[in-house]
């Protein structure tokens, strides 16, 4: 599915824009388990096999924020990963709670002050 210019239903990339860019990647990069790159010393990322996760400075245009959209992350056992979370830094915002579909979700902020969202399917809740 493409619109007429081009446009894919598929995100490539998540930036988090952060006070320090290496302390965010290194973090990410642990909880994934991947290598953190830098594109210049401003940008720092991490390859995930669907999507690259950026790291850019916050700034007077973008701050770090957990007022805006959240990124939820897909869990195979949502209670394990908060505990992992909060241990790392995060803290729980919302949550945990059902959705009307079954899942278990809750969101938190990263320590970096961006949202951090987990959602366990309902096919896995129990």
């Amino acid at each position: 599915m493409n619109t007429s210019f081009g446009l894919k239903p598929h995100i490539r990339e998540v930036v988090y824009f952060v006070a320090d860019i290496d302390a965010a990647a290194q973090w990410y990069g642990t909880l994934f388990g991947a290598a953190v790159e830098y594109e210049n010393p401003r940008y720092a990322f991490i390859r995930l096999p669907e999507v690259t996760l950026g790291f850019h400075p916050a700034d007077a245009k973008n701050a770090s924020s957990t007022g805006g959209a959240a990124v939820y992350w897909q869990v195979e056992r949502l209670d394990a990963a908060l505990a992992h979370l909060e241990a790392t830094g995060a803290v729980l915002l919302r949550g945990p709670g059902t959705t009307d579909l079954g899942e278990q979700v809750c969101l938190l902020c990263d320590p970096f002050g961006n949202l951090l969202g987990l959602n366990q399917p309902a096919t896995t809740a129990g």
